[in-house]
C-alpha cells in the first residue's frame, strides 16, 4: 500500500487472528477492529461506519440495509470463496463497493474435509458414535471405497486435490464433469470426463465442488437424483444451492440416495432439527450429515485467506485492481477509484475455483 494508506481501516469479523496476525496486519498499515462472527444487521452497519474496508469471515450477513450506512466502505473482502450466500453484491456493486474472494487459499482444507465426510457418509460413522455413546452397540457392516467410482462435479482446485487422494489413497475410480478438460489430471489418475447425466448415473459417490452461478444454482435436483447408482451418496463441500433441497430430502427420505453430507445449510445458522422447515436435519445421522462451514477452517487456510484479503484490499485501494475481483460493475458506481482505473477492460475478473 502507499504512504496514505496508513489511514485504512479495516473490519474483521468471524476470524481469529493471533497477535502475530495482528501484528501482521498493523504491518500492511491496516487498523483493523476484529468482531464476532454473528453480528446481527444493525450492529454490522454500526461496525461498517467509517471503515475502508471489511474482510467478512463470520457467519453475517452483508446485506442492502447494512451496507447503506458504510459511505466510506470501498471493498469487501471475503474469508473465502463461496461468498454469494453472504453478501448482498448487487447492493454493493451499486455501492460501488468491491468484492473479493479468496480463490484456492483453502483448497486444501477443504480437499481434506471433504474426505472427512465422504468417510463419514459412507460408513455412517456419526451415526454409530451417537449410538454407542447411547449404550446402543449395534452391529453394522459397511463397504469399502477402494475401487468405487467417484464422481467430481466442478474440478477447480479443490476437487482436483479431493481427486487425487481419492484416487492415490482410496485406489477410487474418478469420473469428473467440468467446463475444461484436465488432461494432465487424466494421465495422472486415470481420470474420465464425462456429461453431468453420466456422472451421477456412474458414481458411486458424488462430490461437489462447483463455484455457484445462474449456471449452477441447483444443478442437483429431481433429474439428477432420480438417476443416482443404488447406494450413492452426495457430498456438498461448496454450496448449498448447488442441490435442490426439496429434491434432497426427498431422495433421502425414499433411499434413491444411501445418505448425503454436506458444510454448510440453507439456512444459517440452522435451526434445530424440530424448527427446519426444509425437513432436512431432523433425518436421522445414516442419511444426512451436516457441519457449520467448517471445511476450509484450519490455521493455515485462515493465514492464507487473510493474506489473499488483504492483498486484494491492498491492490484496490492503492490503483483500484485486483484480479480476485468478483463485481467488476462495482466500477461503474465508485466515485472512490481513480479515473483511470474505472474502465473494466483492462481487470480479469476471477471467480472461485
Amino acid at each position: 500500500m502507499n504512504a496514505r494508506s496508513s489511514r485504512y481501516r479495516a473490519l474483521l469479523t468471524g476470524g481469529a487472528p493471533t497477535q502475530a496476525d495482528m501484528e501482521w496486519l498493523r504491518q500492511q498499515n491496516l487498523e483493523v477492529e476484529v468482531r464476532g462472527s454473528e453480528l446481527s444487521e444493525s450492529e454490522l452497519a454500526g461496525a461498517l461506519v467509517g471503515k475502508d474496508a471489511y474482510i467478512l469471515g463470520g457467519l453475517e450477513r452483508a446485506t442492502a440495509a447494512a451496507l447503506s450506512a458504510a459511505d466510506d466502505l470501498k471493498v469487501i473482502a471475503f474469508l473465502g470463496v463461496g461468498y454469494h450466500a453472504f453478501i448482498d453484491t448487487a447492493a454493493a456493486t451499486t455501492a460501488g463497493i468491491a468484492v473479493t474472494n479468496a480463490p484456492g487459499a483453502n483448497a486444501r482444507a477443504v480437499a481434506e474435509f471433504t474426505i472427512g465426510l465422504m468417510l463419514d457418509a459412507w460408513r455412517g460413522i456419526t451415526d454409530l458414535a451417537m449410538e454407542t455413546k447411547a449404550g446402543r452397540w449395534h452391529e453394522s457392516k459397511g463397504r469399502n471405497l477402494h475401487a468405487k467410482t467417484l464422481g467430481i462435479v466442478g474440478m477447480g482446485a479443490i476437487g482436483t486435490i479431493v481427486a487425487r487422494i481419492a484416487a492415490n489413497g482410496f485406489g477410487m475410480r474418478v469420473v469428473y464433469a467440468s467446463r475444461t478438460a484436465k488432461p494432465e489430471l487424466e494421465r495422472e489418475i486415470a481420470a474420465r470426463r464425462v456429461e453431468l447425466s453420466e456422472l451421477v448415473a456412474e458414481s458411486d459417490v458424488i462430490s461437489l465442488h462447483a463455484s455457484y452461478g445462474p449456471q449452477t444454482d441447483r444443478v442437483i435436483g429431481d433429474a439428477q437424483l432420480a438417476a443416482v447408482k443404488p447406494g450413492a451418496i452426495l457430498i456438498n463441500t461448496s454450496e448449498a444451492d448447488l442441490v435442490d433441497p426439496a429434491s434432497l430430502r426427498a431422495a433421502l427420505m425414499d433411499g434413491r440416495l444411501a445418505a448425503a453430507a454436506m458444510d454448510g445449510y440453507y439456512i444459517v445458522p440452522a435451526p434445530a432439527a424440530q424448527d427446519d422447515p426444509l425437513g432436512l436435519l431432523a433425518l436421522d445421522h445414516t442419511k444426512f450429515v451436516v457441519t457449520p462451514y467448517a471445511a476450509g477452517a484450519t490455521e493455515e487456510s485462515f493465514r492464507a485467506m487473510l493474506e489473499a484479503n488483504v492483498e486484494s484490499i491492498g491492490n484496490l485501494l492503492s490503483t483500484g485492481k485486483d484480479p480476485r475481483v468478483v463485481n467488476p460493475g462495482f466500477r461503474d458506481h465508485a466515485q472512490w477509484l481513480p479515473v483511470r482505473a474505472r474502465s473494466r477492460d483492462d481487470v480479469e475478473s476471477v471467480g472461485p475455483a
